[in-house]
């Protein structure tokens, strides 16, 4: 009996043979459209230039898009853009008034529970801003220094778990938001600013010289992946086809290169960001529907 029950959980995992009445894809093939979110200030990944979305995460949906149009069989699906922060997204998505995310959401074990993501499209970690003159190259190196990061941010887990690795040598102070954090670092009132190394890099580029980024071990890994509603599951199952075929088509990293290693709008900064070891890895061991795979280096 149990093998019969777990074949037809591995059956109903494939969108021709369970079909959800609330599925988003029914209403998308059916009206040729489809909404998608994104943030004012998700950069590089979303956010407005001059009233429009722009960003990596932003191009990605366009590709993906693409790509149902493809597989649908659809000359052309017309694209609602929905700009709203995070809070409002989360509820739009569950009541299906948007279709799919397109902004840097991380995917979490609370959230799988509650809505579908796809396989990741980017993958990053916490990382360390200071002057040039205070950055390390050793977690040892920390000690005595004093540590900002933001409230509610996934990098206070970890630096107090680093901390207590060393022996509670840190001090650790919070502030609501980077600007405010920010502020602290640059007036010196602390060594460190420990947060997503994406949201480094935008600062650093406006101080490539007075400014350094530390990676050390601290044991973490975020991903983001392109969120939809818990019953998408037929649109979850294309849109995963969707990012195989950007990714190993070489789009994905024309598109990295874009965002990364470019000057970007408005400001035209180039980040100076390469891509890390762990997403190289990733880009390389994904194929076309690939699952969730682990994300270690080689």
């Amino acid at each position: 009996m149990k093998k019969y029950l777990s074949l037809f959980f591995i059956i109903c995992a494939l969108p021709a043979f369970c079909i959800h009445a609330d599925d988003s894809l029914t209403n998308i093939k059916k009206n040729h459209q489809i909404t998608l979110s994104y943030s004012y200030n998700d950069f590089p990944f979303s956010y407005a230039d001059n009233g429009q979305p722009i960003g990596m995460a932003i191009d990605i949906c366009r590709d993906v898009v693409d790509q149902l149009e493809k597989e649908l069989n659809i000359p052309h699906i017309k694209i609602n853009w929905v700009g709203e922060k995070q809070s409002v997204t989360l509820q739009k998505v569950k009541q299906h008034t948007v279709d799919m995310t397109c902004s840097a959401i991380t995917r979490t074990h609370a959230r799988l529970k509650i809505y579908n993501f796809s396989v990741p499209y980017f993958i990053t970690s916490t990382a360390l801003l200071s002057k040039k003159s205070e950055s390390v190259q050793d977690v040892s190196q920390l000690r005595g220094k004093t540590i900002v990061a933001i409230s509610g941010d996934s990098a206070i887990e970890r630096i107090n778990k680093l901390n207590r690795k060393l022996d509670y040598s840190l001090l650790m102070v919070t502030q609501p938001d980077l600007a405010s954090a920010l502020e602290l670092l640059k007036s010196k009132t602390v060594k460190m600013l420990a947060t997503d190394e994406v949201l480094l890099a935008a600062f650093k580029a406006s101080d490539p010289e007075g400014y350094a980024i530390s990676h050390v071990d601290l044991d973490d890994m975020d991903v983001y992946g392109l969120m939809m509603a818990k019953d998408s599951v037929q649109l979850t199952s294309l849109v995963n086809k969707s990012l195989g075929e950007i990714i190993n088509s070489g789009k994905y990293i024309e598109l990295y290169n874009k965002w990364f290693m470019s000057p970007v709008p408005p400001l035209q900064q180039n980040l100076h960001m390469p891509m890390s070891k762990v997403l190289q890895h990733y880009v390389k061991a994904s194929a076309p529907g690939a699952t969730y795979r682990a994300l270690s280096p080689e």
